[in-house]
Formats: structure tokens, sequence, C-alpha cells
């Protein structure tokens, strides 16, 4: 089975993944280092890192499409972990392969963003990439608006194509209802 842990940036996927590693021994791949792997690999695919994760899920989709084929040619247990799905594409998957694939994806909606950057700046340091912390005030606060609608966007696409879907208040009270979405133990 190739389960897909999907959804918006700093919503907890890095985390939920290494517990179903740690729980389930699953081989994990990451979007983001394929990401990083073509654009360091092969600069002429002109991958815009830094562009919307939704126009660099567009520009990964080929090689994602790629890697989930084989990954269910060889009917192993795998998990991809990250931003880097549109939704369109995760309806395909799950429609081309209903036996071979779940995909849960992610978010924080109903979070108001000054209270959603708040908590994402108190919870800096155990996170592994915080890039976010970086950002003047002003330029943090745009961020989550922006992070807050996009979960908005993802979350009424996975309603309308039915793909499962899980609003994020407590990410470490939320784990095993995830899991058991995801896994389905």
């Amino acid at each position: 089975m190739l389960y897909i842990l999907t959804g918006i940036a700093k919503s907890g996927k890095s985390l939920v993944a290494k517990e179903l590693v740690k729980r389930y021994h699953l081989p994990l791949t990451q979007t983001d280092h394929i990401m990083m792997m073509l654009y360091r690999g092969n600069p002429e695919l002109h991958i815009h890192i830094d562009a919307s994760d939704s126009s660099v899920a567009r520009e990964l989709e080929p090689y994602m499409r790629g890697l989930f084929q084989t990954i269910i040619e060889n009917k192993k247990d795998y998990l991809v972990e990250g931003v880097h799905l549109l939704t369109s594409y995760a309806h395909e998957m799950l429609t081309k392969y209903p036996n071979d694939v779940k995909i849960l994806y992610l978010g924080y909606a109903d979070q108001n963003p000054i209270t959603k950057g708040k908590e994402l700046k108190e919870h800096a340091h155990l996170m592994e990439n915080p890039w976010y912390m970086s950002f003047p005030e002003k330029e943090f606060h745009k961020l989550m608006v922006y992070m807050v609608k996009e979960s908005q966007r993802i979350k009424k696409e996975c309603a309308d194509l039915h793909i499962p879907y899980i609003e994020i208040y407590d990410i470490n009270n939320q784990m095993d209802e995830i899991i058991q979405t995801l896994i389905g133990v």
C-alpha cells in the first residue's frame, strides 16, 4: 500500500510521518527531498523551490507519477510525506488505484492566522525546518493569512473530491486519529 500524507505546510505531517515510521517501520520519502534533488541535480529543469507549494507540485507531478507507479508496482508498503500533491492528482490516484493508495490531507482551515502564528513560533524549536522564523513580523502575518486561506482551499477541494482531510488543532492529541485514518489499523 502506498500511503501519502500531505496537506498544508506546518500542519504536523513530518511529526506524524516519524511516528508512522516508528510504529510500522515504513520506508519514507519526503517530497521536499525530491524537490531539492531535482533542483540541485538538474538545474535545467528550472524547479522553482520558492514558488507556492501548488506551483511546485505541478512541476514535480511527472516525477511523482513515476515514483508512485513504481511503488505501486512493487507492492510494498511505503510512506510519502509532503506538501507537493495537488488534490486533482490525489483524486486521480485514488480513482485509478483504489486498492493500492491511501491519501490523507492535514490542514488548519478553521484556525485564526494570529493564533496559528503564535503556535508555530512557540513550537519552532521542535520542528525540523522552521524556515518561517526569519520572516519580519509583517511578512510572517501575511504568510499565516495565506497559509490559512490555502488550507481552506484544500479542505474544500478535499470535500468536493471525497478525499480524506483532518483539521489539525492539537497534533499530539490527534496522532492516533490521523494514523487510524491513513493506515486503517
